[in-house]
């Protein structure tokens, strides 16, 4: 099946797809400047890239609803779209943003969810040298002997030192 641009504005569908494709390259580095900020430990970057990323996350929201908005009144939607075995063809145009949209997406995805997994093991690392400072208790913290082996720690409670 090919679509016309009578049943769907191919121009429309171009176009915002190309809106698209620009929003998740600025998002795309937007997240490429937060891992290298993670990666150098600053935080001041850091709580800067924050608000940039979270309007660019909005923006492309608001462009795929717009876009999944278009295509409803042909019972397609914007997955349909991304299909790789989806059953019409598009405009060459259209065409090369879907596969852009498509690599954008999962580089995005990729680096945010790496970008989270260092985010969560900073806290995880702040969070035991907190406890360590400040003499707590840690709880099932695994050391390995010579062997490679895990063992539970000692209920050790020491301090670094007293004021």
């Amino acid at each position: 099946m090919s679509l016309t641009s009578q049943s769907l504005n191919i121009e429309q569908l171009t176009s915002q797809t190309a809106q698209l494709v620009g929003l998740l390259e600025t998002f795309l580095d937007t997240l490429q400047s937060e891992s290298s900020a993670l990666k150098s430990n600053n935080p001041d970057d850091i709580n800067q890239i924050l608000p940039i990323k979270e309007k660019l996350s909005e923006e492309v929201g608001q462009v795929t609803v717009q876009i999944e908005k278009s295509l409803s009144p042909h019972d397609l939607s914007l997955s349909e779209l991304l299909s790789i075995e989806r059953p019409f063809k598009l405009a060459p145009a259209s065409e090369k943003n879907i596969q852009t949209i498509i690599e954008l997406s999962q580089k995005c995805n990729d680096l945010n969810t790496a970008n989270g997994i260092a985010i969560q093991i900073l806290n995880n690392i702040n969070q035991q040298t907190i406890q360590i400072i400040s003499g707590q208790e840690q709880s099932n913290v695994k050391l390995y002997d010579a062997k490679g082996e895990s063992s539970a720690s000692g209920k050790n409670k020491q301090t670094l030192g007293k004021a």
